[in-house]
C-alpha cells in the first residue's frame, strides 16, 4: 500500500509541475520564482522516487521477486 500512495504522490507532483508551468506561461509568477518552485518540486519528487526504490528493494529482500507487483 505504501508504494501505491507514493505513486499517487508522484502524480500530484506532476500536476503541480504542470500548474507551475501554466503560472509561468500566464505570467502569474516571475521566472526566478518559477525556478525556485520547480527546484523544490523536483526535490520532493526525487525523495518520493528514492522511497519507492527503497521499499521495492525491501519487498524483494523479504519476499523475493515472485511476490512483487509493481
Amino acid at each position: 500500500m505504501t508504494i501505491a500512495y507514493l505513486k499517487r504522490a508522484l502524480k500530484a507532483i506532476t500536476l503541480s509541475m504542470d500548474a507551475a508551468a501554466a503560472l509561468l506561461r500566464e505570467k502569474r509568477i516571475p521566472p526566478p520564482q518559477h525556478v525556485v518552485l520547480m527546484q523544490r518540486l523536483f526535490q520532493v519528487r526525487y525523495g518520493i522516487i528514492t522511497l519507492i526504490g527503497e521499499y521495492r528493494c525491501e519487498w524483494r529482500r523479504r519476499f523475493g521477486s515472485e511476490g512483487f507487483r509493481g
